[in-house]
């Protein structure tokens, strides 16, 4: 198959395993990554997979894939990501927040690696100040908790309080961090009825079943102030996104050079940032500047990348490029760019682009290969084999029939090449083909004698006399003074006679009318 044909089977797959996972159908999503990975490995699809078995709780499985992930794109931090996750859900902190850390050096900020270490250092603390009672927790970590709280009248009625409900999810993921939550009778009075015995301190009250009246909310933090690089930042930030508020008001007006000198500006102040090359290549595309286009695009993913920017961003990019090359009639490189887009994100309108592109493709190249002048040229050149067959012998009649397949093709509305190779397939007696050809001869062009002289001809052969007359019938209708039809339906004639008064049975020809 060729690379592109493999491109497009993985894609189908990835785009099925992506939907399953959406549908929290994590063993029929990992299904169909592991196809896509056979069929052409990703750092992408590996990266999907290690998701589907965290899911799931095989972490092993998902550090695996992790790896594989950051060994096949050792800068992507979502690969890092991965890693951590894995590691966090196999109690091994310390490694899960080397992993988020080593991601946050290539892609610093990704919120996917400081929310996960945030977690791992979180739970690492934890752990270790359980005050001991860390295998207590154990008992949480039964898949069926919840629903044995709700079968025991005592603690059915606990779940009707969220942060009650949260805090056994949480002891479910961690069952370490029973320390923290030892306060809580109702979490001492669960325990006790997991492990079939009353563990509540003798001075404690027996918990009512309602739940207890929620905390006051604590005061929100001071937001910390911000250092004079993140001011100067922002600064730039907010005078790059003007010029580009005020590009966008210039284009919708269809000002499309003061829209460019704006969008030109806001580049200057912050070249980073893709946005802004996207917007100037809207603009250069509404002004037919194709070329101009699709370079301003790749100048915007160059920059996008250095500066580590948001990958829906960089396959905005993509798209463009892909529309441009398609405005160009430039349907290869359109495909190539789409896909190109949706390795970086997926997204539902490059997906239908896509489609339709490869829809017009296969269409264009359908209509390319259509042209009367070819195909005539092609049946010339069956009509040359077809002369040599005689003393060349029958390979010269596979040939020809190979050319008049070729003029079919091209110029699928002419007659003429069903009679001639109908000719070919009566040389190496394969009458069947012939008849065949014959009849889809005479449906496409009524009036072509030498077509329903062939099919005469085929029936004569088979010994069906009666479609023989019918056909040499129609050529006298066409042409009233044809002596060939003339002297062959008194043939005809002749054999029908001659099989009526030998009263013999065609044994072939019975087969033929039973099959």
């Amino acid at each position: 198959a060729s690379t592109r044909a493999v491109a497009a089977d993985m894609e189908a797959e990835k785009a099925l395993g992506n939907e399953k996972f959406k549908a929290a159908d994590f063993p029929a999503a990992i299904e169909h990554f592991s196809k896509a990975l056979d069929i052409q490995p990703t750092h992408v699809l590996y990266s999907n997979r290690s998701a589907c078995y965290c899911s799931l709780r095989k972490y092993d499985e998902a550090l695996s894939d992790a790896e594989k992930c950051i060994a096949a794109k050792p800068d992507w931090g979502k690969g890092y990501g991965r890693k951590g996750a894995a590691l966090h859900g196999l109690g091994r902190y310390n490694d899960a927040i080397a992993a988020y850390e080593s991601g946050l050096g290539h892609e610093p900020g990704l919120a996917m690696l400081t929310n996960g270490m945030a977690e791992a250092k979180a739970e690492m603390e934890a752990s270790q100040d359980d005050g001991g009672m860390g295998s207590l927790g154990n008992v949480f970590g039964q898949p069926d908790v919840l629903q044995k709280i709700a079968a025991n009248p005592q603690t059915a009625a606990f779940l009707a309080d969220p942060g009650f409900v949260a805090k056994i999810q949480s002891l479910q993921r961690n069952p370490s961090a029973i320390g923290q939550h030892l306060q809580d009778q109702r979490v001492l009075q669960v325990m006790g009825m997991l492990m079939g015995v009353n563990i509540q301190t003798p001075d404690a009250p027996m918990p009512q079943a309602s739940a207890p009246p929620p905390k006051a909310k604590a005061p929100e933090p001071e937001p910390e102030p911000l250092t004079p690089e993140q001011e100067a930042a922002l600064a730039l930030r907010k005078e790059a996104d003007e010029h580009k508020l005020k590009g966008n008001a210039a284009y919708k007006a269809k000002d499309f050079d003061a829209a460019i000198g704006h969008y030109e500006a806001a580049i200057k102040v912050l070249p980073g940032e893709p946005t802004y090359y996207n917007n100037l290549a809207a603009v250069l595309m509404e002004k037919k500047d194709f070329e101009g286009c699709i370079a301003m695009c790749k100048t915007g993913i160059e920059k996008g990348r250095e500066a580590k920017a948001d990958y829906k961003l960089i396959a905005r990019s993509f798209m463009r490029i892909g529309n441009a090359y398609k405005k160009q009639g430039q349907l290869d490189e359109a495909i190539r760019s789409y896909e190109d887009s949706l390795m970086e994100d997926r997204s539902e309108e490059v997906e239908k682009l896509l489609k339709q592109t490869r829809a017009a493709k296969k269409k264009a190249e359908a209509e390319a290969y259509l042209s009367p002048e070819k195909a005539e040229e092609a049946r010339q050149e069956g009509n040359e084999f077809f002369k040599r067959g005689p003393a060349e012998g029958p390979e010269m009649y596979a040939k020809a029939i190979e050319k008049y397949s070729e003029a079919m093709r091209r110029n699928p509305k002419d007659h003429v090449p069903y009679s001639n190779r109908a000719a070919c397939y009566q040389k190496l007696m394969e009458w069947q083909l012939a008849l065949k050809d014959a009849d889809r001869c005479v449906e496409m062009e009524p009036t072509f004698v030498k077509g329903w002289s062939r099919k005469a001809g085929i029936h004569f052969y088979l010994k069906e006399y009666h479609k023989a007359l019918d056909a040499y019938d129609r050529i006298l209708k066409l042409e009233p003074a044809n002596e060939e039809a003339k002297s062959m339906t008194e043939q005809v004639l002749q054999a029908v006679n001659a099989a009526n008064q030998s009263g013999e049975v065609d044994q072939e020809r019975q087969g033929r009318a039973m099959a």
